[in-house]
């Protein structure tokens, strides 16, 4: 085994071990609930606006909604931590905001976050047996030959572009660029489009039909000073919704899906 494929499985072992560490991950995931103007109750009763089995009481409490802002009012004597202290009256901050607040009662944490503008409750169940039963993700075999070099075509300025998400809403964001590069002595393209400080290559390909999640695969990559990027396709990784339906996953553009098998990088989760 040579040291490139050495790096590929030390980064996935890597990857394995962070994921069975972080109880929040999206394996933990038990709901997705919009919320209604006014107030949403939630517990474990039969009933609540937001209703899973694990939360300890029938009637825990209620977040409120109005104008845009979202508050925390808990049921007298039920224990709720707001980041590790008790609650405070005043809104919740949301997944916009750089600290958003976790709310936590028995295994259960909440986290109020904004998708097309609305606000959402996301929880994960700490105890949930996803997690506990993880015994790593699949992947194929590494494989040098999807390492390529490819040409990096910038866009001065960003085109903006919309977004759509697997729930239906649309975020704005923009393409900063475009890789072109070939395999198997075909030429193809990727755009690029921006993720905070990174690019991020989101795209689908002729596997998605039997070995590969079927919504798509991503990567990351700096963003590169000069004209050449290196796209590493043993690095791909699904999408959250690969896991779990109670996640908001972008969908990929149409001019990023690839006409051919990829056959590299993070294969289906569940069979």
């Amino acid at each position: 085994m040579t040291s490139y494929e050495d790096s590929i499985k030390n980064h996935r072992a890597q990857r394995d071990e962070k994921t069975a560490a972080n109880p929040l991950h999206w394996l933990n995931l038990a709901g997705l609930f919009w919320l209604e103007k006014g107030g949403n109750s939630f517990g474990s009763a039969e009933g609540s606006n937001i209703c899973l089995p694990a939360f300890p009481n029938s009637h825990c409490g209620s977040l409120h909604l109005e104008n845009g802002i979202v508050t925390l009012h808990p049921v007298e004597g039920i224990k709720i931590t707001v980041n590790g202290k008790a609650p405070k009256d005043g809104p919740l901050h949301t997944d916009r905001e750089k600290d958003p607040d976790l709310i936590s009662i028995g295994s259960l944490t909440m986290k109020i976050i904004i998708r097309g503008g609305e606000p959402l409750v996301r929880i994960w169940d700490r105890e949930s047996s996803a997690l506990k039963d993880f015994n790593g993700f699949h992947y194929y075999p590494p494989k040098p030959e999807y390492r390529v070099v490819a040409k990096y075509v910038r866009y001065d300025p960003p085109k903006p572009i919309k977004v759509t998400e697997v729930i239906g809403t649309e975020i704005e964001s923009a393409l900063l660029g475009q890789a072109q590069f070939t395999l198997n002595g075909v030429e193809y393209t990727l755009e690029a489009e921006k993720s905070g400080d990174e690019l991020l290559f989101n795209f689908t390909d002729g596997t998605n039909k039997d070995t590969t999640y079927g919504g798509g695969r991503k990567f990351y990559l700096p963003i590169p000073k000069g004209d050449e990027i290196v796209l590493d396709f043993n690095l791909t990784e699904n999408w959250p919704c690969a896991y779990t339906p109670f996640a908001t996953c972008p969908i990929p553009l149409q001019e990023n899906r690839l006409p051919i098998k990829i056959e590299a990088g993070e294969l289906k989760y569940h069979d």
